[in-house]
């Protein structure tokens, strides 16, 4: 079983039934579920807090035997924000 890291984005589309991608990001999650562990960092979970106002809201959406909480290493942190400036 391999892992998958979850974007906030797919989050946001399932927890918000955006009209245009909720079926699209909730095929998608079901089947990275059925088949690969499901893994969120620190990032994540911050950006899709701001959908909640209460923490517990927020654990109930995500749920950790469901969802599982991985640090991100500094390398990887680096990496990303030189992608994020190739992009912009």
């Amino acid at each position: 079983m391999g892992t998958v890291f979850i974007d906030s984005n797919i989050l946001l589309d399932v927890l918000t039934e955006d009209p245009q991608w909720f079926s699209w990001s909730s095929a998608a999650l079901a089947e990275a579920a059925d088949r690969h562990r499901l893994v969120i960092n620190a990032v994540v979970y911050a950006e899709v807090s701001v959908r909640f106002s209460r923490i517990e809201d927020l654990e109930a959406a995500l749920p950790a035997q469901l969802i599982e909480r991985e640090p991100i290493p500094f390398e990887a942190a680096f990496l990303a924000g030189k992608c994020f400036r190739a992009y912009r």
